[in-house]
């Protein structure tokens, strides 16, 4: 058994787990350690996507019905007792192949699209084995790209993206700047460096090329 089997569903479960908690926290309006769940989550889900790329997962192949060994013969038994009539073999019937259960591989997920002017992310829940949307206003994207690009500097820490008030007045949801981040990484507006730094790129940051972007993406329909 490969490390793809013997890992892979804990971490599965556990992302599923910390989703679960982030929803319940936000619900909840606690945001006191949101964004340490969301970075843990993140931290999960690079894990799972590395072990696939190390160990994808296949099918498992059909085994052949193995063949009974033959008991060594012994001399002493020989020679006491007659040599018995062997029994006409019975032919063994071919092992049904086994059915490995598994979820769709990690490959393609998350998934970016937009409903209107939402931006929506697409994840594949393992423990539900079913997909799972989530999505933010445009607003909030194009008010994320603002603040990178007012901070001016050749990086920039996630950390400032922290704190951040709606246009309603509210505090944004930590699982949306994540959500804003992960998209602005997806079209190489802005690509990680080391932990927690991320180096922007300014000429696909403006409101333009922005909007330009989330235009690119396919169009689902609303529910």
């Amino acid at each position: 058994m490969g490390i793809f089997n013997k890992v892979l569903p804990s971490l599965a479960k556990a992302d599923e787990r910390l989703a679960t908690q982030m929803t319940e926290a936000v619900a909840n309006r606690d945001f006191s350690h949101l964004g340490e769940l969301a970075a843990v989550s993140e931290k999960i889900r690079a894990a799972i996507a590395e072990i696939e790329r190390i160990e994808p997962p296949a099918a498992a192949p059909a085994r052949a019905p193995a063949k009974p060994k033959a008991k060594p013969k012994r001399a002493t038994a020989r020679k006491a007792a007659p040599k018995a009539k062997a029994e006409p073999k019975a032919k063994a019937e071919p092992e049904a192949p086994q059915k490995r259960r598994r979820s769709p591989p990690k490959r393609g997920y998350p998934k970016y699209s937009r409903r209107g002017d939402n931006l929506v992310r697409t994840d594949w829940s393992h423990s539900k084995k079913v997909e799972q949307t989530h999505a933010v206003p445009y607003a909030t994207v194009a008010q994320i790209a603002t603040t990178i690009v007012s901070d001016g500097g050749a990086t920039f820490r996630k950390d400032i993206l922290t704190g951040l008030n709606t246009p309603d007045g509210k505090q944004m949801p930590t699982h949306q700047v994540y959500l804003v981040l992960g998209w602005l990484l997806n079209s190489k507006s802005i690509r990680k460096k080391g932990r927690g730094d991320y180096v922007p790129n300014y000429k696909k940051l403006t409101a333009d090329a922005l909007r330009g972007s989330f235009g690119n993406l396919n169009e689902i329909e609303s529910k």
